[in-house]
């Protein structure tokens, strides 16, 4: 392997090796450009000669790249150095809770902070349609500062995405922590799968052990499968009822008997964590000391205020409970809020989506994901921890947004006092858009990309706004992006599909059209989806349906899921309620992005599938 230390490897420079696991080698690595360390993730010589893997793995690492949670370690960058397909990763100084717990037993308040960190992870992450496979203590990072971070996230799928015989073989997993269907070998596997490890990991926590243990993997994955798991009472005397109950159900050999999300079980478990004894330990296990450090504020169980410390200087003893990001709604439920801008060298876009379901009790919205490239700085490592000014050096999260924007004259003058504020920025953008000031928005949107330097930024921001229904601002984006960088066929795609959801007008359309065909080399998909909505618009659905289906004949898998998602909106329109499932559900199976799965799903679940 040409990973050696000193060697450059893309933009970085391998520094040293940090370890080896089943899939993967680790180094740590220096990126020049920006000054910071990162993480490189190697797949092993396994993957490396198999033939469309690279093709694959990219597809993969897509999906996993646009992961983004303060408690899952992001990723920055995918490629291949020789042949070898590698993730680059932020950097987390820290150790692995299992390495946490080879020390001792932890205490309570340790435990279920945890717990409540990566319960959150997990639930992002399975709204987003993405799988772990392979939760374990040594996945878990811990920061001296009390942050929680899950890593590998999709690491045993996008290994899955080999097609030799080896790695289709392979069960995909630990085995210790593996649930039963997964151990089974079978396919059709949801986030149910991560319930069950993540209930290991909790049942190792109380119990100072997993429930299966034998000298061979096979006796593991068997007991897996179809032994019930020694009740953690008989492990610890300390543990009650209550919290027994809810760590056997975690365990449930059925998926349908298990909590059926992350943060189901971590609400029972903490609930039952409460009223143990404060020493849960086993009698005779050591116990550590907790290990939030002198100066770090406890997390505070309360809601809120909107906006709450957007602004505060550095050392500010206030801290905000992230809160789990709330499952996404029918269609045009979704109440969002739009994040902003990164001046300096670091500039990103912050994309605020979803409400909590009661809100009644709350009027604020939550982070779901910020966007971020590979430029972008790492994020604080002290869960829940007031984010700090934004400069060239530090680029900190949003943690909260209001549901409610404030008025425009109020969040002008929070701008002029401090225009690198990327939440007032990004705030005072949107409340011109909705009061119709396009322009004004316009001119913040060009000034937040002022820096920008590739189309990839606009496209990520674009997407990212299309999967929350963003559509005036995504067009604005995109528009933006274009101006810069005309030629780009993504941003000409993201252009037309936008006009499309947005059910652009006959004129404007053709105009954008004609300018797109402008362009030397123009993306022909792309128009011809532009061309059969012109025809639709002109009511000609036969012509429209002519259409798409020469385009998706002619041009291969070339935006196959797009064209088939626009087939099923011309049936819909056109009353043919069957053939308009039948559309959406093949475009379901044909590796939509991110944002147009969203809108599938939505399509289907209003047309009662």
């Amino acid at each position: 392997m040409s990973f050696e230390i000193g060697t450059t490897v893309g933009a970085y420079e391998i520094v040293e090796k940090l370890g080896k696991g089943g899939m993967a080698t680790v180094f740590k690595a220096y990126h020049t450009a920006l000054d910071r360390h990162v993480a490189i993730k190697v797949l092993h010589a396994t993957f490396k000669d198999e033939e469309s893997f690279l093709r694959r793995f990219s597809r993969e690492a897509k999906v996993v790249a646009r992961l983004e949670h303060p408690h899952i370690v992001p990723i920055y960058d995918f490629a291949e150095h020789d042949g070898y397909p590698y993730l680059v990763m932020r950097y987390i100084e820290g150790e692995t809770l299992k390495d946490r717990m080879g020390q001792g037993m932890l205490p309570k308040s340790e435990i279920g902070r945890i717990a409540t960190a990566v319960a959150q992870a997990l639930d992002y992450a399975h709204q987003q349609g993405v799988l772990h496979r392979d939760i374990k203590p040594s996945n878990i990072l811990l920061t001296k500062g009390g942050g929680v971070y899950l890593t590998d996230f999709g690491l045993a799928r996008i290994a899955q995405a080999g097609e030799s015989t080896l790695s289709q073989d392979m069960i995909m997993g630990t085995p210790q922590y593996i649930s039963p269907e997964q151990a089974k070998g079978e396919v059709d596997i949801d986030g149910r799968t991560d319930v069950y490890s993540f209930g290991i990991v909790l049942y190792e926590l109380v119990t100072g052990r997993v429930p299966f243990q034998s000298d061979t993997s096979y006796a593991i994955i068997h007991a897996q499968i179809f032994d019930p798991p020694p009740p953690p009472s008989e492990l610890n005397s300390k543990i009650g009822s209550e919290l027994e109950a809810v760590l056997l159900k975690a365990l449930s050999k059925s998926p349908d008997d298990r909590y059926q999300t992350a943060g189901d079980v971590a609400a029972a478990f903490r609930g039952a964590l409460l009223d143990s004894p404060t020493d849960i330990a086993p009698v005779g296990a050591a116990v550590l000391p907790d290990y939030t450090p002198l100066g770090v504020t406890q997390i505070k169980e309360k809601t809120p205020p909107p906006l709450a410390n957007l602004s505060e200087a550095p050392g500010s003893e206030e801290t905000a409970v992230p809160q789990p990001p709330a499952p996404k709604t029918k269609k045009r439920q979704r109440l969002v809020t739009i994040g902003g801008v990164l001046v300096g060298i670091c500039l990103c876009l912050f994309i605020l989506s979803a409400i909590n379901k009661n809100r009644q009790q709350t009027e604020t919205a939550t982070i779901e994901s910020t966007l971020a490239v590979e430029e972008t700085p790492a994020l604080s490592e002290a869960e829940g921890a007031v984010p700090q000014p934004i400069t060239a050096d530090n680029a900190a999260d949003l943690p909260l947004a209001a549901a409610v924007i404030r008025p425009i004259p109020e969040l002008e003058d929070l701008h002029r006092v401090d225009p690198d504020n990327a939440a007032i920025t990004a705030e005072l953008a949107a409340a011109y858009l909705r009061d119709g000031r396009r322009g004004e928005a316009t001119a913040l949107i060009q000034d937040a990309f002022s820096n920008t330097r590739l189309p990839l930024r606009y496209i990520l921001a674009a997407e990212r706004l299309l999967e929350v229904d963003e559509l005036e601002m995504a067009a604005l984006v995109i528009q933006n992006g274009r101006d810069k960088f005309p030629g780009d066929q993504r941003l000409q795609h993201l252009a037309i599909i936008t006009a499309v959801l947005s059910q652009t007008p006959l004129e404007p359309m053709q105009i954008l059209l004609e300018n797109v065909q402008s362009q030397p080399d123009f993306d022909s998909v792309s128009v011809k989806i532009g061309q059969a909505y012109l025809a639709f618009l002109g009511g000609k659905n036969d012509e429209a349906q002519q259409i798409i289906n020469e385009t998706l004949q002619d041009n291969g898998r070339a935006h196959h899921a797009d064209l088939l998602f626009m087939k099923g909106l011309l049936h819909r329109e056109m009353g043919q309620k069957d053939l308009a499932i039948r559309a959406f559900e093949e475009a379901q199976n044909n590796d939509p992005a991110l944002w147009l799965a969203v809108r599938i799903v939505e399509q289907l679940n209003d047309l009662g599938k």
